[in-house]
């Protein structure tokens, strides 16, 4: 017959016996939640793994579900993270690579964006999204050779949907666009153009977008823009102005308007323009800029001595600029 003590004593061992199994139990539970890390670690850039706290998922679909949820809630962190272990179960899915270099431009990672825009186009190379958004990152770091060829993809794989429709838009050889167009990569391809002093086709590109969307400012004044760099200035002047009745308060198309007045040699209304979108003593110097450049030294210098004249605080920039035109008329 056990004693108290002896049944106290043995009650206590099995309590702690089972107390350790649950621990057991327990940890091997939470090391079951922590999924096995992605493949291609190489394309995530965030917060680690344990942070995330997520358990495996069991399908490609399944990944993806987390990640649009994910993106959803705005977690980029975590959608980015179940479209790399997406990958896991389909390495071919072009979408998948696109998705997640979408999201790593918009965190900022672009040599990472790049590399998985890049494999989404080896998978599909006519993806339209892919080419269209590589293309506009390639400009961003001035690569433009590449830039024109995914660009200009874009486009054609574009202008092949639209030629179902058998519309084409005057006078440019090209299917007028719609609401499934790419606009920002026929803006940027016109931009290109113009970088590469190709300004006849890229006005077709503004030309376009602007027939869709007439009331675009953007578009408008990079339209306008295109006119001035080939001294069509009346054309620059209204293509401009027609920005700034959809956008008065646009401060590009201001700004290029006060350039369009410099070379008509209408100060005060250049003078006016850039008023509009920075102090007197700022307007003053800035005009007085552009005249050095031309060679207007007399106007410059005038206007030089107006910004000092206007804002004493200023006296440091515009003296400066005030000393090389005067140095430059002496020459």
């Amino acid at each position: 017959m056990l004693t108290r003590f002896g049944r106290s004593r043995r009650l206590t061992v099995v309590v702690l016996v089972f107390s350790l199994i649950l621990c057991g139990c327990a940890s091997t539970n939470e090391e079951a939640q922590i999924s096995p890390k992605p493949q291609r670690q190489d394309l995530y850039k965030g917060q680690s793994q344990i942070a995330l706290g997520a358990s495996a998922p069991i399908s490609e679909q399944d990944a993806l579900n987390r990640a649009i949820d994910a993106e959803r809630a705005g977690d980029l962190d975590k959608a980015l993270y179940a479209y790399i272990q997406a990958l896991d179960f389909n390495q071919n899915n072009a979408d998948t690579f696109y998705q997640i270099a979408r999201i790593n431009l918009a965190k900022g990672n672009q040599d990472i964006a790049f590399k998985a825009y890049n494999e989404a186009l080896t998978i599909a190379p006519e993806h339209k999204l892919a080419n269209a958004e590589l293309g506009i990152l390639e400009i961003d770091q001035r690569q433009y050779a590449l830039a024109r060829k995914h660009l200009e993809k874009t486009v054609m794989l574009d202008q092949q949907r639209l030629a179902k429709q058998k519309t084409t838009a005057a006078n440019t050889g090209y299917i007028a666009l719609d609401e499934l167009s790419p606009l920002r990569v026929y803006n940027a391809l016109g931009i290109l153009e113009d970088l590469e002093n190709y300004h006849q086709m890229a006005r077709t590109y503004f030309l376009l977008v602007l027939a869709f969307q007439p009331q675009s400012p953007i578009i408008a004044t990079n339209l306008g823009y295109s006119f001035y760099l080939v001294g069509d200035y009346e054309k620059a002047e209204v293509y401009l102005k027609q920005a700034l009745r959809a956008d008065p308060s646009f401060n590009r198309a201001w700004s290029n308007l006060g350039l369009v007045y410099i070379r008509q040699g209408l100060y005060r209304k250049a003078l006016a323009s850039f008023e509009q979108t920075m102090s007197k003593a700022d307007a003053l110097n800035d005009l007085g800029y552009f005249l050095m450049l031309e060679g207007k030294y007399e106007q410059a210098i005038t206007m030089f001595k107006q910004a000092i004249d206007t804002s004493p605080t200023y006296f440091e920039r515009a003296q400066k600029n005030l000393k090389i035109a005067l140095a430059s008329k002496m020459n």
